[in-house]
């Protein structure tokens, strides 16, 4: 192929140059963010209703929702949480299903219940989720602070400052949220509605009949000429919709002596805020919130300018008094990510770019690299616009490490084409290119959280790829043909001693021939020596195995003696162990967790069962007067979730987080903390060890779950088998919670113990107490809604007795049931205890999970567990079950089929060198070299002291693409060898293809680990890329080993070689080969 291709290397340079233009064009269309926005395929629905409890939540509003949701096709399954006024629905859709689909159909479903729901509850609203929980955040946030109310601020942030922002192109939603909305408390008196015959029930229905509106469709407004128009019409009662604000005097409702009664004369009428269900504060000041989410395909740092720009103009107008701060931007961690993608970038260039040019001391053929690398990448761009790739951190980083793997290719076909003028290489580029990008095809078939996220890591490293095929294939040889490349033999002179590379060459292949004979005839001593630094699994073995064979008793009679114990066993693992037990044993599997952001200091409170919103407000209302008198405090963010959870984050100024102030305040704080007291502090951040006082007790590691269609069975069989397992003397407390925990919840509820002997006494029904009792303690009991000043206003209807009764009045008062009046403890004891805090079902079964400590062997508790659960199981009824749950997270041992992959890259291997080699042997030389580059990977994890993760099990998947490169270049050049002289010595044709492949090839390892360098750079180990950099690293050093050592001992054919030991036949041989 001599210059004898058809298109000239001009030619093709200008069409390279021309559709690298064209790639740099479309970087501005990219899409840019900060984590990825693909979808888990999976969707919940969440709903609230305030004042309820989670057991009138699951029957009001989930079971009705959960029933008509789970008829949606596709959905694989189905679970819900109803809790303490809140609940969700999460659906889990099988492969198949289209989630827009399914979205449309449950958004039906939601909008056709909705009229069959209690008035009290939110309108459902459907979330699709995501992979990571940043993905569908708002990429900019700001906060308005005033000394006024909150409800004022809002107002004037959604008349002049919403209206001005969704002008601002790409900008997808915008969301004002901080002010409690204003509503109307009914108060009524339980005992003057009892002297009237009035009920609740009356006052409710009174209120909605004045203020509901009935639809009666749309009716044609006749225009004259003009077109006519549709106009829909209502009928309304009381006086319409004009009105603003609830009337309790225009309100008439009949008493029991049929006269009118005005509402007014039965009831007091409050205009208040709602409850607070949570705060949110900034410097401690009332503060109105506006995020801001882009659309799926914007350019955030683009459209962030955008929007910083806008607000700017806003500032300049906003009320004396008002403030507007920038609360979050997602669009500064992206840049700060895009530049440490540049230096990471600029550095792997430069010291590759260095070590080229010192190894080969030829400018021209530097500038060829550069050349392909800049190609490549702008090419790829088009690609990535084409496919609809997102340019986030994982994405990127695929580009950096991707930029080694490309060289790769150009070192490759620019060594070649020097040395033979001819593209002959290109199939095994080919070949090694395949074999890495079926490799990471694996990802592709992980779990689908993490491949939601690493699948444009994948696909962006696939595509700079096979971009690399064109590169190397057409434009490398039109370079070197255009710019004239050649060759250069360095000849290096040290005073009187004349060294040259020659000389090297000659001293060295005669050493290697002798090794590799030497090898070849002691090939099961090296063999032996391989398997023992790898390791056999002997750790494994297993100190005991059910059953009651005889084999079973003698295996396990040899297991439990002291002398295999303590003798025999821990010598047999060590030895027999090698790096495998080392790595399995020693290295910790488990995350890094990398801080990108500032210095900050987080104040965590949390207080017991019981306490109200108001008391933690309350308490965290001091700590920050206490933060308020620092000047080095830039801000500080107070986040009330719930009663109990509370946190404040404080961030500094710049000058004061590089000094001793923020280390001086956190023991302040703490010093602050035990003084306040009132419940658990923890301090934590700043690098060093956190303060915490939480004294909480663990809830147990034995763990149950119980599954059946009926609650309240249910928990009676949970019950009794608590009352089984607490016979053993070694189980002190079995708790029942709705799910599992970590640590023991002190979550307590008042029950009602029904007498049911009384009851049945005086034929009396239980939902008779309850009507009777429910209204002298109604609370928040939603009556519908009247126009505002600004928007709509909720009615709440209240008992005045359930703000002054307190549990002695609720067991002593007198109700009329049945025409006699009983006092509540005489039907009913009332007794506190721990009850579950939500309920779950799972595909439309209850669950409920026991926990508790065995005192004494795990092994022995788990025998006596899965016993009896045994007998249990007999004993439930049909579609009650109860199974051993123990905890695993989703890289932990209960699920190690990701293993599996491994196989199967490794058969992808076998079938791609296969084809290229056309042979079925020589693809197990180059599949037996991967467990080498393994050996490298469990010693860098084990010696350095690493964290394992799905980044240190990439490493293992990409090594296994990356290390069989140099075996098919050096295979392919062997076989090429032995394809013109046949009867060449097949250790001299190996030792040939070295020679001519070791520079090439060594250069690509090289430029392969100093593309992953960079992730290692830095003070903090980041999550998944610092595994998987310092795994590939230690993986393709140890590779060189096993091409070196052990790719010729599985090559070469061991009775070849010693048919050659007798010198008259060795000499014959060469003889015929010079004839």
């Amino acid at each position: 192929m001599k210059n004898s291709s058809r298109i000239s290397s001009f030619t093709v340079i200008v069409a390279f140059v021309a559709i690298s233009l064209i790639g740099l064009a479309v970087i501005p269309s990219l899409t840019v963010k900060l984590s990825p926005s693909r979808a888990l395929p999976s969707l919940t629905v969440r709903y609230n209703m305030n004042g309820s409890s989670a057991r009138i939540v699951e029957m009001e509003v989930t079971s009705k929702l959960e029933a008509m949701l789970a008829r949606i096709s596709g959905v694989k399954n189905i679970k819900s949480t109803s809790g303490n006024n809140y609940g969700s629905i999460t659906l889990e859709l099988d492969k198949h299903a289209s989630m827009d689909m399914v979205r449309f159909e449950a958004s039906t479903i939601v909008r056709q219940t909705w009229p069959s729901l209690p008035g009290s509850v939110s309108y459902p609203i459907i979330y699709v989720n995501l992979p990571d929980e940043n993905s569908a955040r708002p990429f900019i946030s700001y906060n308005i602070d005033a000394m006024v109310p909150p409800i004022v601020i809002q107002q004037y942030a959604e008349e002049h400052i919403k209206p001005v922002l969704a002008q601002i192109p790409d900008i997808y939603k915008i969301d004002i949220y901080g002010a409690t909305p204003m509503e109307w408390l009914v108060e009524y008196d339980i005992n003057q509605l009892d002297a009237l015959g009035l009920t609740v029930t009356d006052l409710r229905n009174a209120i909605e009949s004045h203020n509901k509106r009935e639809s009666l469709g749309m009716v044609l407004i006749e225009n004259g000429d003009a077109e006519n128009r549709y106009m829909r019409l209502s009928l309304t009662t009381g006086y319409g919709s004009e009105r603003v604000g609830f009337h309790a005097e225009d309100i008439y409702l009949e008493d029991k002596e049929g006269g009118m009664i005005c509402l007014d004369k039965l009831v007091s009428v409050t205009y208040r805020e709602e409850p607070p269900a949570s705060y949110y504060r900034i410097n401690g000041l009332n503060s109105i919130y506006i995020t801001l989410t882009a659309t799926e395909n914007a350019n955030q740092l683009k459209l962030s300018e955008a929007v910083k720009d806008k607000i700017a103009e806003i500032k300049q107008v906003l009320p004396k008094g008002y403030e507007m701060h920038i609360n979050y931007d997602a669009t500064e961690y992206i840049s700060n990510e895009l530049d440490k993608i540049y230096i990471r970038t600029f550095f792997t260039i430069l010291i590759l770019l260095l070590f080229v040019f010192l190894t080969t001391f030829n400018a021209r053929y530097l500038l060829l690299i550069i050349l392909s690398l800049y190609f490549n990448i702008s090419i790829a761009f088009i690609l990535y616009y084409v496919l609809g790739l997102e340019i986030q951190i994982y994405s990127l980083a695929g580009i950096t490490i991707s930029l080694s793997l490309i060289i790769d290719n150009t070192i490759i076909m620019a060594d070649h084409y020097l040395r033979n003028r001819d593209r002959k290489v290109f199939l095994s580029i080919l070949a090694a290119t395949l074999t890495t990008v079926g490799a990471l095809a694996m990802i592709f078939f992980l779990n689908e959280k993490i491949r939601l996220n690493l699948q444009d890591f994948a696909a962006v490293v696939m595509i700079n790829l096979m971009v690399s095929l064109a590169v190397s294939l057409f434009l490398v040889p039109a370079v070197i043909e255009n710019m004239q490349i050649k060759r250069k033999q360095t000849l290096l002179k040290v005073k009187r001693l004349r060294f040259s590379p020659q000389k090297a060459t000659h001293w060295f292949n005669k050493f290697y021939f002798i090794m590799i004979r030497l090898l070849l005839r002691l090939r099961p001593v090296a063999l032996i020596l391989l398997a023992l630094a790898f390791g056999l699994p002997v750790f494994m073995i297993p100190e005991k195995i059910e059953g009651e064979s005889d084999f079973a008793k003698r295996y396990n009679e040899i297991m439990s003696s002291s002398v295999f114990k303590e003798k025999i066993r821990p010598v047999m693992e060590k030895s027999l162990g090698g790096t495998l037990r080392l790595f399995v044993q020693k290295v910790f599997e488990g995350s890094y967790f990398s801080n990108n952001n500032e210095v900050s200091l987080t104040i965590a409170a949390s207080m017991p069962n019981g306490t109200t919103i108001r008391q933690m407000n309350r308490i965290i209302r001091q700590m920050e007067s206490y933060l308020s008198q620092f000047s080095e405090i830039r801000q500080f963010q107070t986040s009330i979730h719930n009663p109990r959870q509370a946190n404040i984050q404080v961030l500094f100024t710049e000058s004061a987080g590089k000094s001793g102030f923020p280390y001086q305040l956190k023991s302040n704080v703490i010093s602050k903390a035990l003084q306040l007291g009132g419940g658990s502090w923890g301090v934590y951040g700043l690098e060093d060890h956190g303060f915490n006082n939480d004294v909480r007790e663990q809830a147990g590691s034995m763990r149950v779950k119980i599954y059946g269609y009926n609650y309240d069975d249910l928990y009676m069989h949970a019950d009794t088998l608590r009352g089984r397992l607490l016979t053993n003397p070694r189980i002190k407390e079995v708790f029942i919670n709705s799910q599992f925990s970590w640590y023991k919840d002190d979550y307590q509820e008042y029950t009602f113990s029904l007498n049911r002997e009384r009851m049945a006494t005086e034929a009396m029904q239980p939902y008779e107490l309850y009507a009777s009792v429910s209204p002298v303690f109604g609370r928040d009991i939603n009556c519908g809604y009247v126009n505002g000043n600004e928007q709509i206003e909720n009615i709440k209807m209240s008992s005045k007795q359930s703000r002054l009764y307190d549990l002695w009045s609720l067991a002593n008062m007198s109700r009329t049931m049945n025409g006699k009046y009983y006092k509540t403890g005489e039907l009913a004891s009332i007794e506190k205890a721990q009850t579950p805090q939500n309920i779950i079902k799972e595909n439309q079964q209850y669950i409920l999970c026991l926990q508790y400590e065995y005192i004494g062997s795990s092994q022995r508790g788990n025998k006596i567990l899965k016993d009896e659960l045994e007998r249990f199981n007999d004993d439930l009824p049909i579609g009650y079950s109860a199974e051993n749950e123990q905890g695993y997270f989703w890289w932990d041992s209960k699920d190690k089929k990701q293993y599996l992959f491994l196989g199967i890259i490794i058969l992808i291997i076998f079938f791609m060198t296969s084809i290229l080699f056309n042979s079925l042997k020589q693809p197990l030389a180059i599949i037996f070299v991967i467990p080498v580059s393994y050996i490298g990977v469990f010693l860098t994890f084990y010696l350095f002291k690493l964290n394992f993760d799905q980044g240190g099990f990439a490493a293992f998947v990409l090594l296994c693409g990356i290390t069989v490169n140099a075996s098919i270049y050096l295979i392919n050049e062997y076989n090429r060898i032995l394809l013109r002289k046949p009867l060449m010595n097949p250790v001299k044709a190996y030792i040939k293809s070295w020679n001519i492949k070791i520079v090439p090839i060594f250069l690509t390892i090289i430029s392969t680990i100093l593309g992953f360098v960079p992730f290692m750079i830095g003070l903090d180990k980041e999550s998944f890329w610092f595994p998987l950099a310092a795994g590939t690293i230690g993986g393709l050093i140890t590779s060189l080993i096993g091409i070196f050592i052990y790719l010729p001992l599985f090559l070469i054919k061991r009775k070849t070689v010693l048919k050659n030991r007798n010198p008259k036949k060795r000499k014959l041989k060469v003889t015929e080969q010079q004839d």
